[in-house]
């Protein structure tokens, strides 16, 4: 008798919302060496026809910061010192952002051809999209580490606590992909939105310029003022400077918040995603 265990693996959950979300991360373990794979295979894509190869995780984040420094710092002539990692503390993270939502607001549309040939949990998709985009930033903070060899007095113990806002980072980040990954399964118009959605996001938090000028600027055009005060990369953001650039603490509160909001919503955001999963192959 013939066996059907992707029926088990894809198929609509029979369980509640609580054992859906118990199995999706069930499934998620079993299948952490495809994740892992999927995620380098994100990460090395390109590179054979590329001179530089994986040097360009490198380059990448560097030219960009260049360009920025160009333009804000130069051109622009933005007075404050040690401008070049002012501007990195922060657009680096908003780099993982959009990298991590972006790739994975398309990561299940892109691997199409692969769902329809074998059976697997749809849901590795997204996640192997955000594990790719947090090797890159990972490797971004290679450049980090060369500026404050420019600026070494800048560097403090308070660097040591950039793993605990990459994780409330993370926390918001992946809810995010994956709700998105499934709805562009449905409405192709999700992808496009994202990338203006993003664009639009990054003017409105402390890429460029700080939080406090930032809330001056805001609070002369509302409802600016209270889009800067709920969103919440703009507390990452600004716990990202505060921490790499101005040696001090962040804000926990803000950081406190941001966690304990992305818990039901990364659960929600699980359900719903095993609820549209069955359709997935039909639609695509």
């Amino acid at each position: 008798m013939a066996s059907h265990p992707a029926s088990l693996t894809v198929g609509r959950p029979r369980r509640g919302p609580i054992g859906t979300v118990s199995d999706s991360i069930l499934s998620l373990v079993r299948r952490r060496r495809l994740i892992w794979y999927l995620a380098e295979s994100a990460l090395r894509r390109g590179d054979g026809n590329s001179l530089l190869g994986s040097l360009w995780l490198i380059l990448d984040p560097t030219l960009q910061l260049a360009i920025y420094y160009l333009v804000i710092g130069v051109i622009l002539q933005r007075p404050e010192p040690a401008f070049p990692l002012f501007l990195f503390a922060a657009i680096l993270p908003w780099r993982w952002f959009t990298m991590a939502v972006s790739s994975g607001t398309e990561s299940v549309r892109r691997r199409s051809k692969v769902m329809q040939q074998i059976a697997f949990p749809h849901l590795v998709l997204p996640i192997a999209a955000i594990t790719a985009s947090l090797g890159s930033f990972v490797f971004g903070l290679i450049p980090l580490a060369g500026i404050y060899l420019f600026y070494p007095d800048r560097l403090s113990a308070w660097v040591l606590l950039t793993p605990v806002v990459m994780i409330v980072q993370l926390a918001w980040m992946a809810p995010i992909a994956i709700l998105l990954s499934a709805l562009n399964v449905f409405y192709r118009d999700i992808g496009n939105l994202v990338k203006h959605a993003l664009r639009l996001g990054f003017y409105l938090s402390p890429a460029l310029f700080s939080y406090e000028r930032m809330q001056r600027v805001a609070s002369e055009h509302p409802p600016a003022d209270i889009i800067l005060s709920a969103n919440p990369m703009a507390w990452i953001l600004n716990s990202y400077r505060d921490l790499l650039y101005y040696e001090r603490a962040p804000d926990w509160v803000a950081l406190t918040v941001v966690t304990i909001a992305s818990i039901p919503f990364t659960l929600l955001s699980i359900y719903l995603f095993r609820r549209m999963s069955p359709s997935f192959v039909k639609v695509l």
